[in-house]
């Protein structure tokens, strides 16, 4: 690549000449006048929609909402430990994740919303540790639910399974 005098100079933008036969280095162009401002949004805080939470016990109740009772983080407050229950607050699209540590037995978690199954994750009985996780985008409205539940007798889950969700995007 040539450019006009050999560098390229700080305020310079690279320019298409004859269709990308040559190019070459042109100064920028007077910025015009600034346009007026644009409408309110909403609040920057309302956009910071994500919790993070581990379980912190050993074999949760089967066939319930599971409780993750170590909260990571919760911004908005919208995950309630006691419940199990994420609640929309801000309607959009969110991603949740489970990563759940299963030890010696048969496992189902699954991730409901609004009471209906979004997502089925399954393991096999077996000897020491497997994990059971699963990963989805939803799109909510305020006030949606989303929660986990273990639906085998005993479950198997331990202390060190994560469930996580954040908004990614309004609309």
């Amino acid at each position: 690549l040539k450019a006009c005098n050999g560098f390229l100079k700080a305020g310079m933008v690279l320019t298409d000449k004859a269709a990308g036969a040559n190019l070459c280095f042109k100064q920028r162009r007077p910025r015009g006048l600034q346009g007026p401002p644009g409408p309110p949004g909403i609040s920057g805080m309302l956009n910071n929609a994500a919790f993070s939470v581990c379980l912190g016990q050993n074999f949760p109740k089967a066939g319930t909402p599971i409780p993750f009772l170590d909260v990571i983080y919760k911004g908005q407050n919208s995950y309630n430990p006691k419940t199990g229950f994420f609640t929309c607050e801000q309607p959009g699209v969110y991603e949740f994740q489970f990563h759940c540590t299963i030890y010696e037995r048969t496992a189902s978690v699954d991730l409901l919303h609004k009471g209906e199954l979004v997502l089925h994750s399954f393991t096999t009985r077996q000897s020491g540790y497997i994990t059971a996780s699963g990963s989805t985008f939803i799109k909510l409205g305020r006030g949606d639910c989303v929660w986990l539940v273990a639906n085998r007798g005993g479950n198997g889950l331990t202390r060190d399974s994560y469930f996580s969700g954040h908004l990614l995007f309004t609309e």
